[in-house]
């Protein structure tokens, strides 16, 4: 089974969001840079991220978001709306489609800090594997929108792929797994991992420094087989019985509730009581 077959590559991550813009004859599709930690001693992941404002949102010049998008490495030539007041094609390490974009409210004093470093889920083939180090490599291929060809004839290929190197801590949930001859992970196993985004890797083109490969420090493996489709002449049935309600829990989702949630921004209820300032909302 090949990466282009069955692979798949998506992030979770608290970014900032900055340099909203529309991307052109798309008027309810918005281009944003989202800035994402990865620690006091590299810089921060930069994607670019294609947003469809289907319900009309506003945006503020810079926010905080709690984004989850399916994401491939840049390629120069990707179609990212650039402007006067995005960042230079160079610039970028990822780009994607949100599939979930959820605002983060600020704290009146403004003490919230974006800090939490970005989580991927890797779905694909085992490309290489170095027993020494414990690490393996997986090159994912994920469609986005940013990397479809063109239409045109002779337009530019676009891989579409997110290269990570994948290492698993010396960590007492690995330490028995670390410990065979055997290393676990073996090539052209089809596996999913999940871990955090812990690091980048360069080469130097010019005076900049292009990403290469993503490292990925792994919390889960899973070993995948091959998917299997079988035909059935019945299809399960769905219970209609409500689930009970859970009486210990405090909270509910009742207008009771309101003064609770306060604070909370959803997308059917977008913050109305602050006016954003250049919100993108039509092109």
């Amino acid at each position: 089974m090949s990466n282009f077959s069955a692979s798949s590559a998506t992030i979770v991550a608290v970014a900032v969001f900055e340099n909203g813009r529309c991307v052109q004859g798309q008027g309810m599709t918005f281009m944003f840079d989202a800035q994402m930690y990865l620690g006091p001693d590299s810089a921060p992941l930069l994607a670019a991220l294609r947003f469809f404002n289907s319900k009309s949102r506003t945006f503020d010049e810079m926010g905080f978001y709690f984004v989850i998008a399916r994401i491939a490495k840049m390629e120069h030539g990707a179609q990212i709306a650039l402007s006067d007041g995005a960042a230079d094609e160079m610039d970028y390490d990822l780009v994607g489609d949100i599939v979930k974009l959820i605002p983060v409210p600020i704290p009146v004093d403004g003490s919230f800090q974006p800090t939490f470093t970005p989580y991927v889920e890797i779905c694909g083939t085992v490309d290489s594997v170095d027993n020494l180090t414990r690490t393996f490599c997986i090159n994912a291929h994920q469609y986005v929108a940013s990397l479809k060809p063109s239409d045109q004839p002779q337009s530019q290929k676009f891989q579409s792929l997110v290269p990570v190197e994948c290492v698993i801590p010396g960590t007492p949930r690995w330490k028995k797994s670390l410990s065979r001859k055997k290393f676990i992970v073996q090539p052209r196993r089809y596996v999913s991992v999940s871990g955090s985004i812990t690091g980048r890797m360069t080469k130097k083109v010019g005076d900049k420094q292009l990403t290469e490969c993503f490292q990925v420090e792994v919390d889960n493996i899973m070993f995948l087989w091959c998917p299997i489709v079988t035909s059935s002449s019945t299809s399960p049935g769905v219970s209609t019985t409500p689930t009970p309600a859970q009486s210990k829990l405090k909270f509910t989702f009742s207008q009771n509730n309101k003064a609770v949630n306060k604070h909370a921004i959803t997308d059917e209820e977008p913050n109305e009581d602050k006016s954003p300032s250049k919100c993108p909302q039509t092109c």
